[in-house]
């Protein structure tokens, strides 16, 4: 069993890797541009982020990782996203693949995030994973999954897959296809460059094949019906791993604020007036930096209140919906943030080299991710309404 440490104490802005986060936010920002032609984040900066242990924050100590709570995770993600959205956003996907260690024995989880270990992948069930004896007890896994977020520094890949006995699909008591998440080593693994796209072009999130791989029955498990094997409250909430979904978009946010800020200081617009002083930019100033930091607030004093109620044994569902709707409300008040500075900058937004042009392009491409969309929002108005999400992690 995966044992986690827990602390009764709120994160707070003096947390040792919170200020790591924002010591390598403007270093990560000067590579921005590189980031953005080359397709994928810079060995340099891959391992910046590895040795501050931003990318398995939410990895068990015992494991290798660094073992912080949700919102502290969160906020790592937030952090990075303000130097650039594709580091923010391998930073928010690395977290979210390290919440499967929960569910793997340690020597497993060991076996895969260990030693600096990352892991890329889909959870869709496209894949067929055959049962199988030989070499051992475990899966002959084949298929191709799309978005394999940080596939080019990534040491492992999570496929899901359909069981198969023989030809045939497994089925549970209920007649379900029974499908499971299988873990396979890079050297395993094809990349497909499919990854073309207006934003976020340096997360490398490509397709990925694996044609025929052993899988041992200890590198898997099946998401949404095998429990945890670690009381951690993250294991016990799936709200929470999410929630960086909305502190990435509150990074670019935060990012493309800095960059209209030096915009307005530095540049000079119709009839020579600096443009920080024309009400249009200070108008856009101030209405982005209230969307921002309200949604944060709500984000983050719902996840911790959600992370201290776990912790506590208890299962809040309208809470679990709330901490759902603010990681959506924070990509869409990001979203509508980035927009109204983008617009407010006029011309110096329309070109591809200008930061604020490349934090509007990564914020249109992250709102487009399903587990933030309009889906999700409708769920949680279903559970405030007094019925089921009728959708995944609440």
């Amino acid at each position: 069993m995966i044992a986690v440490n827990q602390s009764s104490h709120a994160p707070t802005d003096n947390h040792p890797l919170l200020a790591k986060a924002r010591e390598l936010a403007p270093v990560v920002r000067g590579f921005a541009p590189a980031i953005d032609r080359d397709r994928k984040l810079p060995t340099e900066v891959v391992t910046l982020l590895r040795d501050a242990g931003m990318f398995h924050a939410l990895l068990p100590k015992n494991v290798g990782g660094q073992e912080a709570d949700a919102v502290t995770a969160a906020r790592l993600a937030e952090e990075i996203a303000r130097g650039d959205g594709s580091a923010g956003w391998c930073v928010m996907i690395a977290g979210q693949q390290c919440a499967f260690a929960g569910f793997l024995t340690t020597d497993d989880a060991k076996a895969i995030y260990g030693n600096g270990g990352i892991v890329a992948g889909t959870a869709r069930p496209i894949g067929r994973a055959v049962a199988t004896s030989d070499p051992a007890d475990g899966f002959i896994v084949s298929g191709r999954w799309p978005f394999a977020s940080g596939s080019s520094h990534a040491t492992w890949f999570a496929g899901e897959c359909i069981v198969y006995d023989g030809e045939q699909p497994r089925r549970d008591a209920n007649g379900n296809e029974v499908s499971r998440m299988c873990f396979v080593p890079a050297s395993e693994v094809k990349l497909i460059d499919t990854w073309d796209t207006i934003g976020l072009t340096g997360t490398a999130s490509n397709d990925f094949s694996i044609e025929g791989a052993f899988v041992p029955r200890g590198r898997g498990f099946q998401m949404l019906v095998d429990p945890p094997v670690s009381d951690w409250p993250l294991y016990r909430a799936e709200p929470l791993i999410f929630i960086n979904h909305g502190a990435q978009a509150l990074g670019v946010a935060r990012g493309a604020i800095d960059s209209a800020t030096d915009i307005a200081l530095n540049k000079r617009g119709w009839g020579g007036v600096v443009m920080k002083d024309t009400p249009r930019m200070q108008a856009a100033i101030a209405e982005a930096s209230a969307l921002v930091d309200a949604a944060a607030t709500y984000m983050y004093d719902s996840a911790w209140r959600l992370w201290q109620s776990v912790s506590a044994g208890e299962r809040d569902v309208l809470l679990r919906a709330r901490v759902r709707l603010a990681t959506s409300h924070a990509m869409k008040s990001s979203l509508q943030a980035v927009d109204t500075l983008h617009a407010a900058v006029a011309t110096t937004g329309i070109f591809n080299t200008s930061p604020i042009s490349r934090q509007f392009r990564d914020i249109h491409t992250a709102s487009a991710h399903v587990m933030i969309g309009t889906m999700t929002i409708e769920a949680a108005g279903r559970v405030i309404l007094g019925d089921e999400p009728g959708f995944p992690f609440f």
